[in-house]
């Protein structure tokens, strides 16, 4: 396939990876393949996920423009929209990992839906989501925050496992086409330290992600419940989120965005820590292959429907054209 000129060879999917090969970091049995399967990056990981990359004013002034729900043009009235966004956000990515044959069609769609995403930014400059520093600090700052939280939770036994995890999540990015990352985790971090401190800052769109996180709408179906009982009844869902984006997210970033870190929170994570790490990998690292294989045979993920790539086919002179208008 010929590229389009402006296409960054760092932004590209590569034409071979390391799947399969003896140096996967990737393959079963590995560090990186049990991070990307463990239950926390669905339950504690996914809202920093949304979080970290927003903090980044480039990125914040995409989603404001580009993202329906962040902009008000479009409204999550149900617990069920909201949880979609974030479940659609788990398969487009570790599906990369654990969508077996289909592994490579769900990097194909993760990749080819940001090619319309296009636009100019205040200062009258032109943006893409594939520009270099936007695509690695959306990944970056991801994987990061899962990182944290797996640290935070104490599920590393050293710095070793840490640095393999590391490595798996990096190929996770290098796959759908986040091919600059530092190759190490010491690098990664002397990369992320700075941006952290001089360039991110909490903005309309971050507190947005956070208040519908962390009191999220009621249910479909659920209108007569007394809003004051919907939040007794969330409360397991809230505080579990509310774990992760404490645990995700730096602290320096906790106030602005109205969070404090009480003794309750920090027993939480203990206690949240403890349960995980009690937990044999034989287990934890199960839940990955086992949701997909479920949602291959019983479901129609994105990768098959919006993000399919027929679909994406269709719609990709259009994008073009919107990309290098």
């Amino acid at each position: 396939m010929t590229q389009l000129p402006d296409v960054d060879p760092e932004t590209r999917r590569p034409d071979v990876t390391s799947a399969g090969s003896v140096d996967d970091p990737l393959a079963p049995g590995t560090v990186g393949e049990w991070v990307c399967a463990h239950p926390l990056v669905l339950l504690y990981a996914n809202v920093p996920a949304l979080i970290m990359p927003t903090l980044y004013p480039r990125i914040a002034h995409v989603l404001s423009e580009k993202d329906r729900a962040l902009n008000g043009t479009e409204d999550l009235p149900t617990l069920q929209a909201a949880s979609r966004r974030l479940i659609s956000t788990y398969e487009m990515v570790m599906g990369i990992v654990f969508a077996g044959p289909e592994s490579d069609d769900v990097a194909h769609g993760l990749h080819e839906l940001h090619r319309p995403i296009t636009g100019s930014m205040p200062d009258g400059s032109s943006y893409h989501a594939w520009n270099k520093d936007m695509w690695n600090w959306t990944w970056g700052s991801i994987l990061k925050g899962g990182l944290d939280i797996a640290d935070k939770f104490g599920l590393f036994r050293d710095e070793r496992e840490r640095e393999e995890a590391y490595r798996g999540l990096n190929e996770v990015g290098r796959r759908f086409g986040v091919r600059s990352l530092p190759d190490t985790y010491d690098e990664f971090v002397a990369y992320w330290q700075p941006i952290v401190e001089d360039a991110l800052q909490v903005n309309p769109q971050v507190q947005f992600i956070v208040d519908h996180a962390l009191h999220p709408p009621k249910p479909r179906g659920w209108g007569l419940v007394p809003m004051p009982l919907w939040r007794l009844i969330s409360l397991p869902l809230t505080r579990t989120l509310r774990v992760g984006v404490l645990a995700g997210v730096p602290e320096k970033f906790h106030a602005q965005m109205g969070l404090r870190t009480t003794h309750i929170d920090l027993l939480e994570r203990r206690v949240h820590a403890a349960f995980w790490r009690t937990m044999p990998r034989s287990i934890s690292g199960r839940f990955g292959p086992t949701y997909f294989t479920l949602r291959r045979r019983f479901g129609q993920p994105g990768w098959r429907t919006h993000y399919s790539r027929e679909q994406l086919e269709a719609h990709r002179a259009e994008s073009d054209r919107l990309r290098l208008t």
